[in-house]
């Protein structure tokens, strides 16, 4: 059995840019702070690391983005519902997303799970918003770890209480749309498959040189291929 782990933004949704909308939101109800995560890059990052690099802009350590983190991201869950409901029109699964998935859950060789940065509110509100809830039964999310390596074997270790069988990283492919997805892939042995689908071009993906690089996943039959390798 193969652990698929998917990333949620610029992966398998869109949510026109909800998720930094609520994040800031959080920031200026919590901490009454203005643009703090105007010069912060989201690709690839935790929730929990996003938090630090907008303490660290203010020339804040760890420890204080620590003890204000569990406000912050409570108040970013609350501001991320009301932002999702706002850009309804602009929440949705990218393509082939759906018939991918729909490809792959009544198979009993691969397991469909989540590696996001996401904390886990966040998660399954995007994934409702975008049609997707209910989709996947495991996962590992931005408050599991502080990094996203960190990440793999969270979900390989929930995986295992799933599936009943132990997982590791070379039995895992990681599919995500930045070039950090595949340091991840990278870091635990597994397979990287990247998707140009987010913010990350497909250059900057190609010269990480992961395993199998895909414009989307509109192209089942391609998508399905990458995925298993050779």
């Amino acid at each position: 059995m193969r652990l698929y782990l998917f990333d949620i933004d610029g992966t398998l949704v869109t949510t026109g840019g909800a998720g930094r909308r609520a994040l800031e939101r959080a920031f200026r109800d919590v901490l009454g702070w203005a643009g703090a995560l105007d010069h912060v890059a989201f690709g690839g990052m935790t929730d929990r690391l996003l938090v630090r690099a907008a303490f660290a802009g203010r020339g804040l350590d760890a420890g204080a983005a620590r003890a204000a983190e569990p406000d912050l991201l409570a108040a970013y869950a609350a501001a991320l519902a009301d932002e999702l409901a706002r850009a309804a029109a602009g929440c949705r699964a990218l393509p082939g997303v759906t018939a991918l998935l729909d490809a792959l859950a009544p198979r009993d060789d691969v397991l469909p799970a989540l590696l996001t940065g996401n904390v886990a509110p966040g998660a399954r509100l995007k994934l409702a918003a975008c049609g997707l809830a209910g989709r996947f039964d495991v996962g590992a999310w931005g408050d599991d770890a502080d990094d996203r390596p960190g990440l793999l074997p969270v979900a390989c270790a929930r995986a295992a209480a799933r599936a009943g069988r132990p997982f590791a990283g070379p039995d895992a492919v990681v599919i995500g749309d930045t070039p950090a997805d595949v340091a991840v892939a990278r870091a635990h042995g597994a397979r990287a498959v990247a998707v140009a689908t987010g913010a990350a071009s497909r250059a900057d993906l190609a010269a990480c040189r992961p395993d199998a690089l895909l414009d989307d996943l509109a192209d089942l039959e391609r998508a399905l291929a990458a995925l298993a390798g050779p």
